[in-house]
């Protein structure tokens, strides 16, 4: 089966990342959870891309859509609130290092792997939106600099080695370990994956480019493929401004218990739990 771009696949896609843009900026995640079970549904089951080619392309994709919607997101909060910058340097500069440490440790796990390894994320994700609560930090503290560069460097490598734009590694780490009030903790975050994702996504581009063959989907330009890039970044830069202006105006109770389930489900799946127990989901 040829791998094309079908009229579904591109709706498909454009739905995809109106629902990315919204969540991303409304609680400072990346949205990866849509994005890439989405895309490696679409080129593996719907294109018939190879589950390592297919897993690999979805994560570099992932990191680029990532950045104009992280960064649009984040445009939105500065207006909130005041751009904490040496907090901010000192936080994501180092995730910067950790996201090229992790793309390579990717480049070497099978797809399978990182597929398994993605599912646990996605179930993780679910339990964190359900029970974690936001330390309360009543300011943001004076910069402590070896804390922070350690913080980053790990936040970064464990967030791309596993594909994921990096917000559920972020936040524990801004509010919780770095003490950082939840708001601004949301802004950085945010702000953090514009870095990180950019030096992940062409990390992976370099790296997939070693091994690129005809059995990678139309457009790809090593782990990155333009199509899903501009149909998923299109409507996720728009919907990112709304999600963002929701943020400061209500409580996401009832949104997280959606998201949860489906975040479950995106596990689950990806996990392959639903094909052991032979459930046609």
């Amino acid at each position: 089966m040829a791998a094309i771009f079908t009229p579904e696949i591109i709706a498909f896609l454009l739905i995809a990342g109106a629902l990315v843009g919204f969540v991303s900026a409304f609680f400072g995640v990346g949205g990866c959870f849509i994005m890439v079970p989405v895309m490696i549904f679409c080129f593996n089951e719907l294109m018939g891309v190879p589950l390592d080619i297919a897993v690999k392309i979805a994560f570099g994709t992932n990191m680029a859509v990532v950045v104009p919607t992280a960064f649009s997101g984040a445009w939105k909060h500065s207006k909130k609130i005041s751009f904490p910058k040496q907090h901010y340097l000192y936080y994501a500069i180092p995730v910067g290092i950790g996201s090229v440490i992790g793309s390579v440790g990717a480049y070497f796990a099978p797809g399978y792997l990182l597929k398994i390894l993605f599912g646990i994320a996605c179930i993780i994700g679910a339990y964190r939106f359900m029970t974690a609560r936001p330390k309360q930090v009543a300011e943001l503290k004076e910069l402590n600099k070896e804390k922070y560069v350690a913080g980053g460097l790990g936040s970064g490598g464990v967030a791309h080695f596993m594909g994921i734009g990096g917000g559920l590694v972020y936040m524990p780490v801004l509010n919780t370990l770095l003490e950082i009030p939840i708001h601004t903790a949301v802004l950085i975050s945010i702000s953090t994956m514009v870095i990180g994702s950019s030096v992940g996504a062409v990390s992976f581009g370099i790296l997939g480019s070693l091994q690129q063959t005809a059995a990678y989907p139309p457009y790809s330009f090593g782990w990155f493929n333009l199509i899903a890039f501009l149909t998923l970044a299109s409507t996720s830069v728009i919907t990112a401004q709304l999600g963002a202006s929701m943020t400061h105006r209500i409580q996401p109770k009832q949104l997280k218990i959606l998201l949860a389930i489906l975040y479950i489900y995106v596990g689950l799946r990806l996990i392959g739990v639903f094909a052991w127990l032979g459930i046609p989901i």
